[in-house]
């Protein structure tokens, strides 16, 4: 059976001379003139694999591809950029969208035909080809529209999340006061009972807590060191290490731990922990994991910079 390419590109004269180029290849062709067309034709067609033009009115190809890789129907997809563009701001804005590859336009396009060869031969894309071509739901223009809106806001909410993260370090690096504006941050966004920062300092962790009024809190300090240790983290200080005999039963049951990872190296652990008899919805443990994601360079940064402080 024919791999079937869904082709998406604004000019005419390239979409046809595109679509004849790869129908000799054996491909079957599926085309759309802009970017919500393709969006269109990708959810109703499931197509094996989509190739787009960059430069697009309306919805560009960097776009297109980021709503494919940020919807679960689509995401399995590979993408191909094709542009007349080849700087290397465009190629990190092209990776950095989940394009598969990044291709300036060439006559007779061999360098596409070879990427597409290479992608539909990989053996970790096939399995997911068979299984986009089975049959699913036609979706209406305005299930399109919806599903088009609430990616764009998710994509925006997260945008938004990871500059307030960002800015936790810009004024002042250091520990307390990234933890004061991490507790601030998340207490704008999340209804919780306690959530605990570790950061690991080489020989042993620091750790921050955000309380309720009547918590005990020398038993989550406990919780949390033995969170610590299981994930592989350095023990907590001395001070926090006395602490943790006396009250090693306390185990809540609907806390969401996240660690805090950097080029294979734990740098810390973001511990949240609900009202009691309520457990996190999944927008809100996609917060606390986009939440943990974003913190990595900024405790990086407290990491280097207490380096600095130690050779001084």
């Amino acid at each position: 059976m024919s791999f079937r390419l869904l082709l998406i590109e604004d000019s005419p004269t390239q979409l046809l001379t595109i679509a004849k180029t790869l129908q000799a290849e054996g491909y079957t062709v599926i085309e759309a003139r802009n970017g919500a067309e393709g969006l269109a034709r990708a959810y109703h067609e499931a197509p094996d694999l989509i190739i787009s033009d960059v430069v697009m009115t309306g919805i560009n190809g960097y776009q297109l591809c980021r709503l494919v890789k940020n919807d679960p129907d689509l995401a399995s997809i590979p993408v191909i950029l094709l542009t007349k563009l080849d700087g290397s701001v465009d190629r990190f804005w092209g990776y950095q969208s989940g394009a598969e590859r990044y291709i300036p336009k060439e006559p007779g396009f061999r360098s596409l035909i070879k990427s597409i060869q290479e992608i539909l031969e990989d053996p970790a894309t096939k399995p997911r080809l068979r299984l986009l071509n089975e049959p699913t739901r036609p979706l209406s223009s305005e299930d399109i529209n919806n599903r088009l809106n609430q990616l764009l806001e998710r994509l925006l909410f997260e945008a938004t999340i990871a500059e307030e993260v960002r800015k936790i370090a810009e004024d002042e690096l250091n520990l307390e006061t990234v933890s004061k504006r991490l507790f601030e941050l998340l207490s704008s966004i999340l209804d919780y009972q306690a959530v605990g920062l570790v950061v690991n300092q080489g020989k042993q962790s620091s750790l921050k807590t955000d309380a309720a009024e009547g918590l005990d809190e020398e038993a989550l300090t406990a919780y949390i060191a033995r969170l610590s240790a299981q994930l592989g983290l350095p023990p907590l200080s001395r001070s926090h290490d006395e602490q943790q005999s006396k009250h090693a039963h306390h185990v809540p049951d609907n806390a969401m731990c996240q660690t805090i990872d950097i080029k294979g190296h734990r740098l810390g652990l973001l511990v949240v922990i609900p009202p009691v008899s309520q457990i996190l919805k999944a927008g809100d443990q996609k917060v606390v994991r986009l939440i943990g994601e974003q913190l990595s360079p900024v405790l990086r940064m407290l990491d280097l910079d207490a380096g600095k402080s130690k050779k001084g």
